[in-house]
C-alpha cells in the first residue's frame, strides 16, 4: 500500500476495526460520520491505480479508479445486496445501478443490475478470517471477482476520487456490525408491519377497498395493512385522488382503522409537466428538480405522461417533500408510503450521464449521483411521516442504496412466478440481509403472474406455486402480497378452499411466530443484526454451508428450510456443531437429514422461543442456557435451571423439547405438574422454577 501513498493522494484513517481510505480527496454524495485516527498501514494487500474501464466487454468507456486484491481459493465472497446470483459472488461481474427490471428485460436468475446498489461485500476465509469492504460510491461501481484475474478481485469505480472502508472481524457478524455501525442501524419496525399485508396493481373503488379486507376477515385471515397502486391517483398526479374512485379517503382510512387495518399509499418520485398542477409550480420557483446538462428541466414519460424528477440531492427539496408527505398523512389518515419506480426510471428517454443534480455539496452529475437518489428520498419521506407525528415510521421501498436501512424496508421488485423464482427470492432476501437491510420480503405469489408484458409468455398461476410462495416467505420480515393487473386473483379468499385453507395456515402461524420476529426486529434496530441468515453467519467454520442458499436461520433459535419444489420432503442440513429439534415434534436431528413436516422448522439448541398465545405467551424451551429481548425491552432468560422475565409477563404454556425430564414447574409458589412435555400456566410471572 505505501507504493500508492507517493503516486496519488492517498489518506488512510483507523478506528478500532475499522479503515477508511480517501483516494485523491473525494467528495461522496452521501456521508457517513467517521472519526478515525491517520495511519499508513492496512491489513490488507490493496493495489489502486487510475485508468480505463478494464473488463474485456467493453460495455462502458469510463475512466477511473481501479481497485485490486488478492482472491484466494478458500475465500468465499458474500453481500453487494440485491443480486439475482448464488450467494457465493466468486467468479462473477457485477455492476451497481439501479435499475427497473422489468422494464428492460425479463425479471430473474443473472439479470444484473436490479433496484438496489449496496456496494458492501464480506470476504470469508475459514483459515484467515472475515473481512468487509464498502466503496461509497453511488455511481456505477463494477465489480469482478475472478473473472478478469482468476486471484484477484478487481472493482472499477468511474470516477477519479473515491472513499472506501475495510472492516476487520472474527466473525460475520462483527463486520456487519462494524458496517452499520458506520452507515446507521435500521430505524425500527413497527409491530404491525410484520403482519400479513395484502397489494395489488391496483384495487379500486374505495367500496371494494373495504370489501376486500372484510373478505379475509370473514373467512378468519388476518391483515394488518392493505395498499392502493397508482390508480387511486388522479391520472397518476402525485399527491392527488381520483375523485371517481375516491370519494372520501379519509373516511376509507377511518372505516380501514375500525377492522384494525392500516392503509398505505404509492407515490413516485417525480411530478407531471403541468402549470396548472400546484405541486409542480411549486417544485419550479423552489428550483427543486432535475435538470440536464444545459439547465433546462430534465423531461421524460412516466405514468403521469411528461414528468420531472424531484432533485433528493438537495436539502431545500427534501424538506419540500418531507412536508407534503407530512400534509398528505395527516390529512388522509395514511399509515405508511410506499415508494416506487425511485431507481429512478424513467420511459422512453433514459437519464443521462450528464443530467444535473444541485446537492448541497455542489452540482453532481447522474452518473455520480444515481444510485444515491432512492436514499435521500427515503430520508425525506421519513422525516416527512415524523412531522406528521408518527412514532414509528413505515417505508417500503422498491430501490435503495448503503444506508437505507435507517429509513425504510425493501422488496425484490416485480418477480415472476416461476418455480426456479422461489430459490431466487430466498437468495435476494438472504444477500439484503446480510448487506445492512433486515427488512425485506418479496411480493408472494409473484408480481407477473399469468404473462409479462415483454412478449406473450405463459407463467404459472398455479396454486400450488402461490401457497409455495407463501411457504418460502413465512419468515421473511416484510410479508405481503402483490399482484399486476393481469395476473390471477390471489387473495386466499378466491381460492378453492383446501389452498385456502393451507394459506391460512401458514398466515396463522407466522402470526404465531410475530413475538419472536418483533424481537429480531429490536435486534435489527439495536445492533444492526440481520433477521435473516445464511447458515455461515452462525458456521462460518463449517465448509458445507459456505453454498448453501435455500436455508437460513431466522435469528439465532431457528433454522427453516423451506420445501421448493412439488416434492413432499427435501434434504436439510442441520450444522453439526448443535443439537437441532423439529418445531413439530420432540424427534432430535443434526448433520444431514431428510426434512421433517410440510414447513421444515428447526429450534437450535439452547432456545427460548415466544409466540403469541391465546391470551398471554407461549413459550418453547430447548436446552439449558438462552436469552431473548422482546420488543418491549422485556428480557427472558433460561438459566441455572429458571426461567426469568426483567418485567412480570402472562404465560398462557411452555413446551420443553428435547430428552431434558422436567416433571414440574413453581411459578408463584405453586407447582405444575408436566406432562408430555407440556404445561399450562396462565399466569403472569416473573419467575419459573424448572424441577427434574
Amino acid at each position: 500500500m505505501r507504493d500508492y501513498l507517493h503516486i496519488m493522494d492517498i489518506k488512510i484513517e483507523k478506528s478500532r476495526n475499522t479503515y477508511r481510505i480517501r483516494v485523491n480527496n473525494p467528495n461522496p454524495v452521501v456521508d457517513f460520520p467517521f472519526n478515525g485516527s491517520e495511519t499508513n498501514e492496512l491489513p490488507e494487500n490493496i493495489k489502486i491505480e487510475e485508468g480505463k474501464y478494464p473488463f474485456p466487454d467493453n460495455k462502458f468507456s469510463y475512466y477511473g479508479l481501479i481497485i485490486s486484491r488478492g482472491l484466494n481459493i478458500d475465500d468465499h465472497i458474500y453481500g453487494l445486496g440485491e443480486k439475482a446470483y448464488e450467494l457465493d459472488r466468486k467468479r462473477t461481474r457485477l455492476q451497481m445501478w439501479n435499475t427497473d427490471v422489468g422494464a428492460v428485460t425479463k425479471y430473474g436468475w443473472y439479470v444484473d443490475p436490479m433496484y438496489k446498489s449496496i456496494p458492501f461485500f464480506i470476504i470469508l476465509n475459514k483459515k484467515e478470517g472475515v473481512t468487509g469492504y464498502f466503496i461509497n460510491s453511488a455511481s456505477r461501481v463494477i465489480f469482478d471477482f475472478g473473472i478478469l484475474n482468476y486471484d484477484k478481485i478487481t472493482i472499477f469505480v468511474p470516477e477519479r476520487s473515491v472513499e472506501f472502508y475495510l472492516f476487520k472481524g472474527n466473525s460475520v457478524e462483527e463486520v456487519i456490525e462494524a458496517y452499520t455501525n458506520l452507515t446507521g442501524k435500521p430505524f425500527l419496525l413497527p409491530e404491525w408491519a410484520l403482519g400479513y399485508q395484502i397489494s395489488r396493481f391496483s384495487y379500486f373503488p374505495q367500496d371494494y377497498v373495504i370489501e376486500i379486507v372484510k373478505r379475509h376477515l370473514e373467512k378468519g385471515i388476518k391483515v394488518s395493512a392493505i395498499y392502493l397502486d397508482i390508480d387511486y391517483m388522479d391520472r397518476y398526479k402525485i399527491f392527488t385522488w381520483n375523485k371517481e374512485r375516491f370519494p372520501d379517503p379519509l373516511q376509507l382510512s377511518e372505516e380501514l382503522h375500525k377492522l384494525g387495518v392500516k392503509l398505505i399509499t404509492i407515490i413516485n418520485p417525480c411530478i407531471k409537466v403541468d402549470y396548472k398542477y400546484e405541486p409542480f409550480k411549486e417544485a419550479v420557483n423552489l428550483g427543486i428538480l432535475m435538470e440536464d446538462e444545459d439547465g433546462s428541466i430534465f423531461v421524460a414519460k412516466m405514468w403521469a405522461g411528461n414528468c420531472a424528477w424531484i432533485d433528493f440531492s438537495n436539502s431545500k427539496a427534501r424538506e419540500w417533500w418531507a412536508n407534503k408527505i407530512m400534509e398528505w398523512v395527516r390529512k388522509y389518515g395514511v399509515d405508511g408510503i410506499w415508494l416506487d419506480m425511485n431507481e429512478p426510471t424513467s420511459f422512453g428517454r433514459d437519464m443521462p450521464d450528464n443530467a444535473v443534480f444541485h446537492s448541497d455539496k455542489g452540482d453532481v452529475s447522474h452518473l455520480s449521483f444515481r444510485n444515491a437518489f432512492p436514499y435521500y428520498q427515503a430520508m425525506a419521506t421519513f422525516e416527512g411521516l415524523k412531522k406528521a407525528g408518527i412514532d414509528k415510521p413505515f417505508i417500503l421501498s422498491r430501490a435503495a442504496y448503503a444506508g437505507s436501512q435507517k429509513y425504510c424496508a425493501v422488496w425484490t421488485g416485480d418477480n415472476i412466478a416461476e418455480w426456479e423464482d422461489l430459490r431466487l427470492q430466498i437468495s435476494l432476501a438472504l444477500s439484503l440481509s446480510i448487506s445492512g437491510i433486515p427488512y425485506v420480503g418479496c411480493d408472494i405469489g409473484a408480481f407477473i403472474g399469468r404473462t409479462h408484458p415483454r412478449g406473450s409468455i405463459d407463467y404459472s398461476s398455479s396454486f400450488d406455486l402461490l401457497t409455495k410462495y407463501y411457504e418460502i416467505a413465512l419468515f421473511f420480515p416484510f410479508f405481503r402480497s402483490h399482484k399486476s393487473k393481469d395476473g390471477i386473483d390471489q387473495e386466499p379468499f378466491t381460492l378453492p378452499d383446501y389452498y385456502m385453507n393451507k394459506i391460512k395456515q401458514i398466515i396463522d402461524l407466522r402470526y404465531r411466530f410475530i413475538l419472536y420476529l418483533s424481537a429480531l426486529a429490536l435486534e435489527a434496530h439495536e445492533k444492526g443484526h440481520p433477521i435473516l441468515r445464511p447458515l455461515f453467519y452462525h458456521y462460518q467454520d463449517d465448509e458445507n454451508v459456505y453454498r448453501i442458499d435455500d436455508e437460513f436461520m431466522v435469528g439465532e433459535f431457528i433454522l427453516y428450510a423451506p420445501i421448493l419444489s412439488k416434492d413432499s420432503k427435501r434434504l436439510v442440513y442441520l450444522p453439526p456443531r448443535d443439537k437441532w429439534v423439529s418445531f413439530w415434534n420432540n424427534v432430535e436431528y443434526s448433520g444431514w437429514v431428510e426434512s421433517d413436516g410440510w414447513l421444515p422448522i428447526y429450534i437450535r439448541y439452547n432456545s427460548i422461543l415466544p409466540l403469541q398465545g391465546n391470551d398471554g405467551i407461549d413459550l418453547i424451551v430447548y436446552g439449558e442456557k438462552a436469552e431473548i429481548k422482546m420488543y418491549d425491552s422485556n428480557i427472558i432468560s433460561l438459566k441455572d435451571d429458571r426461567i426469568t422475565f426483567s418485567n412480570a409477563l402472562k404465560v398462557d404454556t411452555i413446551e420443553f423439547k428435547g430428552l431434558r425430564n422436567i416433571k414440574n414447574i413453581y411459578v408463584n409458589d405453586k407447582e405444575y405438574k408436566v406432562e408430555n412435555n407440556k404445561v399450562s400456566i396462565k399466569e403472569n410471572v416473573r419467575e419459573i422454577i424448572l424441577k427434574y
